[in-house]
């Protein structure tokens, strides 16, 4: 059978829109990422800068990407029923949301929030 070119990116970008409109904590790290990329616009990154803060924005989508995936499955498993195990999992798929956001947090107060101070002349 003949697999349909482009077809991988359409079921992803999808996924990337559903986790958007139907998961609050997309849309925030979304405008999070917003606010950063103008941030870094002002501060004028250096090219080395941009990698780090595109990476941070990188991690934290996919791992909230991870975690919604992680909840529909689990949900469609266990249904309504309270599962100590799917608690577990859900759980630890949000703890790794939770670690990329530190990252990202770190990665701002070393890379964003010198570059302005430096452009207040600081």
């Amino acid at each position: 059978m003949k697999k349909k070119k482009g077809i991988g990116l359409r079921f992803a970008a999808w996924g990337w829109w559903h986790s958007l409109r139907n998961e609050r904590n997309m849309r925030i790290h979304a405008a999070a990422a917003v606010a950063a990329v103008a941030v870094g616009a002002y501060a004028r990154l250096e090219r080395d800068e941009w990698l780090w803060v595109s990476l941070s924005i990188a991690l934290v989508w996919s791992a909230e990407c991870v975690n919604t995936g992680m909840e529909r499955v689990v949900d469609l498993v266990v249904g309504t029923r309270r599962e100590p195990l799917a608690k577990a999992a859900k759980d630890t798929a949000a703890a790794a949301v939770l670690v990329m956001a530190g990252f990202a947090l770190v990665v701002a107060g070393l890379v964003l929030v010198p570059a302005v101070l430096e452009r207040w002349g600081g």
